[in-house]
């Protein structure tokens, strides 16, 4: 049997060969990527534990920025109001106890500066009147001895004397002068302090009296209620998510780029977000954040499921305004433009 050359099977190897490297290529470095369109979800919890008076929405309900979510009560807020009570009262109570303290001492002072005064005054009064005699039985020996040649002008000890006491006196006075002026300032200074607090205190508890009577909860963004576990009358620990808030259209889309295009994406880029469903439906995305390191790819973003894969994560910020779902799957695509700008 003769064996017939065909020309095909010559191009057919040179194919194989020409298109295993493109094919390496388009899979190490491809154009297009998957990823989901979500929003950032906004949890409404408090810092304090609370008991639920009303629920003003429903599950699924489309919500308005601003609108009431839900009217609660804090419970941890008469134990608070008990303590602040405890407190002020405390400070109250050491504030007299202070200041009867330093009154008494004040006042211990003053009676003594008192009987200071009238001791010295006393005994200056009687040098006074002790002089008053001398000065008179000197006279009456004075015009007994007109010719005396004997010297008149020796100094009188009492008027020494006395001039001496009230010395002392104005010495020991100013000392307690200065003590009671230390013990008056002191007062001050104890007062001072505690009173600001007490006003502080009082201060707190009007707020919290007021937060008692009513704390109503508003949306902080317009979106749709997606998570509601609870009912009117529960209690809530602290910082438990009470409701969770999507937004009405996704606004970022989470991908991942393969090891080849690593180098290609940094932030601010811009790359195309596009619908599986309607392929003609695009909008841009902003690169807004770049993971830090490589992960493995979840299965509903493989090209391949059951066949592993690893990326940098992506995260695109898209328009509001788009048709996307929530969690809808989406095709990334690196854009004409894009790609020279990257290299």
């Amino acid at each position: 049997m003769r064996f017939r050359f065909n020309f095909l099977y010559i191009v057919f190897f040179l194919g194989i060969i020409f298109f295993i490297p493109l094919t390496k290529k388009l899979v190490s470095n491809p154009e297009e990527f998957y990823g989901i369109a979500e929003n950032q979800i906004r949890s409404v919890n408090l810092q304090y534990p609370v008991e639920i008076k009303e629920i003003n929405v429903a599950l699924g309900e489309k919500l308005d920025s601003g609108q009431l979510l839900a009217r609660l009560y804090r419970t941890d807020l008469p134990i608070k109001i008990n303590d602040i009570n405890y407190e002020i009262r405390e400070l109250q109570v050491k504030r007299y106890m202070d200041i009867e303290q330093l009154q008494a001492k004040a006042t211990q002072l003053d009676a003594k500066r008192a009987a200071l005064t009238i001791t010295y005054d006393q005994k200056i009064a009687q040098l006074e009147t002790e002089h008053a005699a001398q000065v008179k039985v000197l006279a009456s020996i004075k015009t007994l001895d007109i010719g005396s040649d004997k010297n008149n002008d020796t100094p009188d000890i009492h008027l020494q004397r006395i001039e001496s006491l009230k010395k002392e006196k104005a010495l020991e006075i100013k000392q307690l002068d200065v003590s009671l002026s230390q013990v008056k300032s002191e007062t001050e200074l104890t007062q001072a302090p505690i009173d600001l607090r007490i006003k502080k205190l009082e201060s707190e508890l009007e707020l919290i009296k007021k937060q008692e009577a009513e704390l109503d909860i508003f949306a902080p963004q317009s979106g749709i209620v997606g998570q509601l576990d609870f009912m009117p009358g529960e209690k809530i620990e602290a910082y438990t998510v009470i409701l969770k808030i999507y937004g009405t259209h996704p606004d970022v889309v989470t991908t991942y780029i393969g090891d080849g295009r690593l180098a290609a994406i940094k932030l601010g880029d811009t790359l195309m977000v596009g619908s599986i469903n309607q392929p003609e439906y695009q909008v841009p995305g902003v690169v807004l954040g770049l993971g830090t390191r490589i992960k493995e790819l979840p299965e509903r973003l493989r090209r391949i499921p059951d066949l592993k894969a690893w990326g940098r994560e992506v995260q695109l910020q898209i328009p509001l305004d788009n048709a996307f779902l929530q969690g809808e799957k989406v095709k990334v695509t690196m854009t004409q433009t894009a790609a020279f700008s990257f290299f």
